[in-house]
This record gives structure tokens, sequence and C-alpha cells, in this order.
């Protein structure tokens, strides 16, 4: 891995910003798979930031190094970074513009504002209407016709060296649980959830109804003018990890994490007791998510919000 913290940005490298899809996109493509009973399946790209094509930057568009520890040095060799490479803050810019251009040689367009959600209309090789979002390294692709699918995820697959995942089960660490018969997808983080509630030692304690305590009104006034650190680093890590789960499948938890996360500066115990009784509320609905289901060929392609 190269140590890309050591390269100024300006001098070694022009940009590091790569967008990825926002959360919502994820959800709206898991939604229309549910109403409209689409193929969904996802690749898996290898070593990715190698397989991207080289941006020019650096030196007269040239990144040097030095060898890797325990490597022979010999003055008169000098080492190239002839690819992106893991380490260098531009290579996941690298891989996007790479995938983008791929993309749109196959006929995609971006989807409005998403820069990594393209569309490809039916036509050609493609018989039917194709959606595809990246991750980065991860996909998730949307098809009403398997055949179509898979003739995209050949094509994919010979540009760029990976795996067929086949059909998701799983999307940025949260699970998807499919019905296709009752086109019905329950979208969830129940794992990640257990293994919150097991590394703060709330796994076994008792469960909740509510998220906070009726009558708690949280406040300035019960932050200390110093935070203890062990608790500040508990309420910190309690509201950090609750803060994923509101952004992918818990808008349940949304209004307890916006109370939470005023205080993370400096907490007190008050604070920290609250953390703790959404925590508790988490452990009697770990497994709740959300589930997305065909609303009928009136309201199927409508979208009614979040």
């Amino acid at each position: 891995m190269v140590q890309g913290n050591s390269m100024k940005e300006g001098e070694d490298y022009e940009d590091a910003f790569a967008p990825v899809p926002h959360a919502t996109s994820g959800r709206i493509i898991i939604s229309l798979a549910a109403a409209n009973n689409l193929e969904l399946h996802s690749c898996d790209l290898s070593q990715a930031f190698i397989q991207a094509d080289k941006l020019d930057e650096g030196v007269n568009g040239r990144i040097f190094i030095r060898p890797q520890q325990g490597a022979i040095e010999d003055e008169d060799i000098v080492y190239e970074a002839c690819k992106p490479q893991y380490g260098i803050p531009s290579s996941a810019r690298a891989l996007h513009i790479t995938l983008s251009k791929w993309f749109k040689a196959q006929g995609f367009t971006t989807a409005g504002f998403e820069d990594s959600v393209w569309v490809r209309e039916a036509g050609g090789q493609y018989a039917h209407r194709l959606v595809v979002s990246a991750h980065i390294d991860d996909t998730l692709m949307a098809c009403e016709s398997l055949d179509t699918l898979q003739v995209f995820k050949r094509e994919f697959l010979t540009r760029f060296e990976g795996t067929d995942e086949g059909e998701v089960t799983t999307y940025l660490g949260c699970e998807l649980i499919s019905d296709r018969v009752q086109r019905t997808i329950l979208f969830r983080q129940a794992v990640y959830a257990k293994k919150i509630l097991q590394l703060y030692g709330a796994w076994d304690k008792p469960s909740v109804k509510t998220l906070l305590e009726a009558g708690v009104d949280l406040s300035k006034a019960d932050s200390p003018e110093v935070a203890d650190p062990v608790l500040h680093r508990r309420y910190r890590g309690i509201t950090g990890h609750i803060s994923f789960l509101v952004t992918m499948t818990r808008c349940d938890l949304a209004f307890a994490y916006a109370e939470l996360s005023k205080f993370v500066q400096c907490p007190g115990p008050v604070h920290l007791t609250a953390a703790e009784c959404v925590l508790q509320f988490l452990s009697g609905s770990y497994e709740d998510g959300i589930t997305y289901s065909d609303p009928g060929p009136r309201n199927r392609n409508r979208l009614a919000g979040w």
C-alpha cells in the first residue's frame, strides 16, 4: 500500500473526491425492484483501484514511490506507480472516472444528480432497461429480465475483473431478504445492530418500548465543563453507531439521534443515560427494518416519501 498520507494535494494529486450513491438512491432502487419484481444482483470488483486508468497527475503525470519495507534498495532504481494504488488519495476518483467512461461507451446515462447511478434504456444487446449503482467497488444492478442482466454482467466482468455475486443478499452491510412471490424486500441491519448491542453491553439488558424516557429534557446545562474521557468516548461511540442505522434503515431512530448528537462535544451522565436508553429500545427491535412491497399498478413508480 502506498503511504498516501505523505502526498500533498495540488502537487502529487489534484483531487481525491469520488462520488458515491446517496443512501436514498440505494433505497429507491430496492423499492423499484420490489414494486416491479425486478432482478436485483451485484458484482464485486477484485483489487478495484488497480483496474482503473491512470490519472494525469503527480510529477509530469507520474507518481514515484519508495520501495516497500524489506525490499533491497538500489540507488539506480526508481519506482513508479503505473496504476492507481491503495493509499493514493486519488485512486477512488480514478476508478469512478474509469467506470463512467465505460458505462457511457455502453450507452448508459447518469440518473439525475447521481453521478454513480447509471441507467441504460432498452435497445441493442440489452433488451430491457438496466439500472446500475456503484459504491466504489460494490455494484447494485436492477433489471426486469435475468437474461439481459446476465448479458450485462458478462460485458462488465470482461472489462473489470471481479466476481458475480448473484442475487443481492447484502448491500453496504445491510441485509436484503426478498420474497419474489409476495413481491416484498425487507431491508434491515440486524447483524450490525446486534454487534452494537454486544459492543456496549446492552445485548442482555431488558428492552424498553420508548426511545427516550418520558419527561427527560436533554439540555446543555447537563454538560460538564470538561467531559469525562471514558464517558465521552462511550457516548461518541454509541451516537456514531446509531447514525449509520438512521442513515440506512432505521428512520424511527432519527429524532433520538438528532437529540443525542447535540451533545457529542461534551456529554454528561444524563446524556449517556439517554443514549443507553436508545440501545435498550434497539435490543427489542434490532431485527426491524424497511419492508418494500408492490403498491399496485397505479402507484408502482410514484415516489411517496422516505
